[in-house]
């Protein structure tokens, strides 16, 4: 919901083209709690794949994604590597609440106290702007980071041994109380959710307009379909 209102808001501000938002992406370390739905990595890269195709047959020369969602992350660049490859085509990836994050943004918009993480801010801010019906704080639970096998963990993907980062697979109920939640949701208001969905359109916008400068075209590795084709 909220990669969708950003991405239609952006389109609105610069005349682009929206396909509809994808409702599902890779989220496999989410898996124990009931209602997640994810797909697999080469289902995601097929469908994202397909899509461009599409696009590319009906005669669009710039492609931009937008990703709502950290996991999918590693699975799109591969893919836009391999449609570089084949065809010549750069795809920028754009990920909004990644952009949102700016340091200088969130203490103006929380100030120096605010802790952010999966479960609490910026993601319950941004719904009470957008959807807040669907907001209930007082259902609220435990919150915060676990160590894993007694050391501090990083993200999903990494323990931290002697300060540096070790890969390590974790799901989401390795490092948090069942709820799943890494931060405080308290400091979530509308307002808040406002002025960072703000920034983000106008980053967005600013890109989109700035790649339309550009042309992403390059020479194909190998022998592929034209251009558009």
């Amino acid at each position: 919901m909220i990669i969708d209102a950003i991405a239609r808001r952006t389109a609105d501000a610069t005349g682009d083209l929206m396909v509809p938002t994808l409702p599902f992406g890779y989220s496999e370390y989410f898996r124990q709690y009931p209602g997640t739905i994810t797909v697999h990595p080469q289902t995601l890269r097929a469908v994202v794949n397909d899509t461009i195709n599409c696009l590319l047959r009906h005669g669009v020369r710039r492609i931009v994604i937008f990703n709502g969602h950290a996991g999918n992350a590693p699975i799109l660049e591969l893919l836009a590597r391999r449609v570089r490859r084949h065809i010549g085509l750069l795809i920028p990836i754009v990920s909004p609440l990644q952009v949102i994050q700016n340091p200088t943004l969130i203490k103006q918009v929380y100030g120096d106290t605010v802790q952010l993480g999966h479960g609490g801010e910026p993601v319950g801010s941004l719904m009470m702007a957008l959807r807040p019906e669907l907001v209930h704080l007082d259902q609220a639970g435990a919150f915060g980071r676990k160590q894993m096998f007694g050391m501090p963990t990083d993200g999903l993907g990494a323990i931290l041994f002697r300060n540096a980062r070790v890969a390590l697979p974790l799901d989401m109920r390795d490092i948090t109380p069942e709820t799943g939640s890494l931060s405080d949701p308290s400091p979530a208001s509308a307002q808040r959710g406002e002025a960072l969905l703000n920034y983000a359109v106008g980053f967005c916008t600013e890109f989109m307009r700035w790649f339309h400068t550009v042309d992403p075209w390059m020479e194909p590795d190998a022998a592929a379909p034209g251009k558009g084709g």
